[in-house]
């Protein structure tokens, strides 16, 4: 490699790194943590025993152990405070840009195509999104990139498996299905390519005992927690309707907006067609799109036979294989002018894109800072019962009220948690946004009068006096 390659490399991958951690660091916090953060940010206490951690893991959860590991290890060094949930996912989004450097280098050398991509997934808005969200996402996406990217190695070396690469593949395995449950659908890709599309020899074998191996020993060390997974019903995932499939397929989650979605959708399709016919069946190309075709049909299928499973951010990776391939057809383009104006083009459209949602700063998670900076304004009282929705369950009371204190203590707000006096505040947490369960079923409205109520985004306060 000249040393001009290695400097437009490095040129691109700088840009793209600022990029991308000063969006996922920009409005990090701008809004409060929502139900499942609750949780995440309660489990990963650094003051609850790791068999505590484990048990409320496999009572309440339904990711694997890795991810809530990390953060607790991480809370306990750095402290426990609800600002530092999202944190580590700069950390994980900067690591998953330099792998998918390294997966692209895999694929095309060529700078142009290698810059596109690069930029393309910095300002992707899915990515940076969950670069807000205090789960499991981002982590979950580093992990399969890192698999790809070794997998990628070995069908670039023909198969090649020496020990070395036997056991970072045996390890890669494990952590990447103790990270999220829908990683199995990498794993099944790979034992679908090995079996339909290489030579049936040694290093053959070899591959699918990792892989094999690697699911028994992970499914054993877990075996409470997949008991736990496969009797779970999302209730909140429906089977794909009709548009899903015309212009859809989660492409507008993806990229943004409906606008962003049709031009990127269409880009893909112009790229497979543009593959075919251009005759480009490079091994690596080839098993990128049977990725992305079978973790689509995989969950769609299961969903109508069984229970509905398929969401965007459970095949997460999907999102830099798309930009790869959209990027690696662009790149095939013979006309100079043509090709440098559609790069152009979308890194302008990705820019913009990425801008305006900065610059709307919707809330669609609860407001618990703003209600209680508005209860902290007034002389009702500064007494408090956190609830969630109909107080019904004690653990998800007690994940409400720990953030409530957190962020009390943060902003010098005078509130107390007690429920001992005449008058006080229930400060109540209800994710329909409706405030049903807060008004009509809180069992703390037993025997008591509500005389005054502030409602925020998802939140309530109500001033109950006991009769």
């Amino acid at each position: 490699m000249n040393k001009k390659n290695t400097f437009n490399y490095f040129k691109s991958l700088l840009i793209s790194t600022l990029i991308i951690v000063f969006f996922s660091y920009y409005q990090i916090n701008l809004e409060d943590l929502w139900f499942d953060e609750l949780l995440t940010f309660s489990i990963t206490n650094p003051n609850t025993s790791n068999i505590d951690t484990y048990n409320n893991l496999i009572e309440h959860e339904n990711t694997p152990l890795i991810y809530f590991y990390i953060l607790k290890f991480f809370f306990h060094f750095f402290g426990y405070d609800y600002q530092l949930l999202r944190i580590p996912n700069i950390f994980f989004n900067f690591f998953s840009l330099l792998v998918f450097f390294y997966i692209l280098k895999l694929i095309s050398k060529d700078r142009k195509f290698i810059f596109l991509s690069l930029i393309l997934f910095s300002l992707n808005y899915f990515i940076l999104s969950y670069a807000h969200e205090g789960r499991v996402y981002s982590f979950y996406c580093l992990v399969c990139l890192i698999y790809i990217q070794n997998y990628l190695t070995i069908i670039d070396e023909n198969g090649n498996l020496n020990f070395f690469r036997i056991i970072k593949l045996f390890i890669f395995s494990v952590i990447l299905i103790n990270t999220f449950l829908f990683s199995f659908l990498i794993i099944g890709t790979i034992m679908f390519y090995e079996f339909f599309f290489k030579r049936k020899n040694l290093n053959y074998f070899k591959v699918n005992l990792i892989l094999l191996v690697s699911i028994v020993i992970s499914v054993y060390l877990n075996f409470d927690f997949y008991e736990k997974v496969f009797s779970f019903e999302a209730v909140s995932i429906n089977n794909p309707e009709i548009d899903f499939y015309l212009f859809n397929f989660f492409f507008k989650q993806f990229f943004g907006s409906k606008i962003m979605g049709y031009i990127f959708f269409i880009l893909f399709m112009y790229s497979l067609y543009s593959l075919v016919k251009k005759k480009i069946f490079d091994k690596k190309i080839i098993f990128l799109l049977l990725l992305i075709f079978l973790s689509y049909l995989v969950p769609i299928i299961y969903g109508y036979l069984f229970s509905p499973v398929l969401s965007d951010k459970y095949i997460f990776y999907v999102v830099p294989i798309i930009i790869l391939i959209i990027s690696f057809s662009i790149n095939k383009i013979n006309i100079s002018k043509l090709k440098l104006s559609i790069i152009i083009f979308l890194i302008i459209l990705s820019f913009s894109n990425q801008i305006l949602k900065n610059i709307k700063q919707e809330i669609d998670k609860p407001e618990f800072t703003k209600i209680l900076n508005i209860l902290k304004n007034q002389n009702q009282s500064n007494n408090y019962v956190a609830s969630f929705m109909d107080h019904r369950i004690p653990y998800f009371n007690s994940i409400v009220d720990n953030l409530i204190k957190q962020i009390s203590i943060k902003n010098n707000l005078d509130l107390k948690n007690n429920e001992n006096l005449k008058k006080y505040w229930v400060i109540c947490y209800d994710p329909s946004n409706t405030y049903d369960y807060c008004l009509n079923k809180n069992i703390l409205f037993n025997n008591k009068s509500i005389t005054k109520n502030i409602i925020t985004y998802q939140v309530v306060a109500l001033l109950v006096e006991k009769k």
